[in-house]
């Protein structure tokens, strides 16, 4: 039996896999028809199987360097996924820190709003005043704006202190002049306790005195020639 024709350039596994199958038919089939047993020449047949084995097993080989190629590729695809994935749980780490700032900051309760602060009314009439007080922010700001809003508000809580700083000014002139009264009353005091002592002394002496002239006897009286 002739053995299958074998294209010169097979290509693809499944191409050489049915040639070789082709081939292994042909010889079965042509061991089993020779005459006699002994006859039968596998020569042909080996010699056309060589370059399909060699040809499958550079398939073999080819793919056995795409599957380490791919493997490679994924590798380095999972880490860049990997890295990636990082950087978006760090974004989101810091998205959520700062939207807990802002809610922390929009509900923060400050001690300025407990504060009896000028009311806008009375700062801007103080401020159209020919002589505006220290410390008060001339113009002042207006607008609707949120940013005019806080600008108003620092110029509030700014002629606050100013106010206070000169409240606490006169307070401690106030006290050091309290000290110095207190002090002269003091010294006046300790002078009039002094001058009462005296007194006494110069009354109990002036009783001792009178009691001694009180017990000596009075000289008669000459008659007058």
């Amino acid at each position: 039996m002739v053995a299958p024709a074998v294209p010169d350039h097979p290509s693809g596994a499944e191409t050489l896999i049915s040639l070789l199958r082709s081939l292994a038919d042909s010889v079965v089939d042509s061991r089993s028809i020779a005459s006699p047993p002994g006859a039968f020449d596998a020569q042909p047949y080996l010699a056309q199987s060589a370059p399909l084995f060699a040809s499958l097993h550079g398939l073999n080989r080819a793919g056995l360097v795409a599957a380490k190629e791919c493997r490679a590729s994924s590798q380095d695809a999972r880490l860049d996924m990997d890295a990636a994935h990082l950087r978006l749980q760090n974004l989101l780490f810091e998205r959520n820190h700062i939207e807990r700032e802002i809610r922390s900051a929009e509900e923060y309760s400050s001690e300025y709003q407990n504060l009896p602060l000028h009311s806008v009314d009375d700062l801007r009439e103080l401020a159209a005043r020919p002589d505006p007080p220290a410390g008060l922010q001339v113009p002042l700001p207006t607008g609707d704006t949120q940013e005019s809003a806080h600008e108003l508000m620092l110029a509030r809580l700014a002629f606050e202190l100013a106010e206070r700083k000169r409240f606490e000014d006169e307070r401690k002139e106030l006290g050091a002049a309290k000290a110095k009264l207190v002090k002269e009353n003091e010294v006046k005091k300790a002078r009039l306790e002094d001058l009462e002592k005296q007194l006494t002394d110069f009354v109990e002496s002036a009783k001792g005195i009178q009691a001694k002239m009180q017990e000596e006897p009075s000289a008669p009286i000459a008659p007058a020639p």
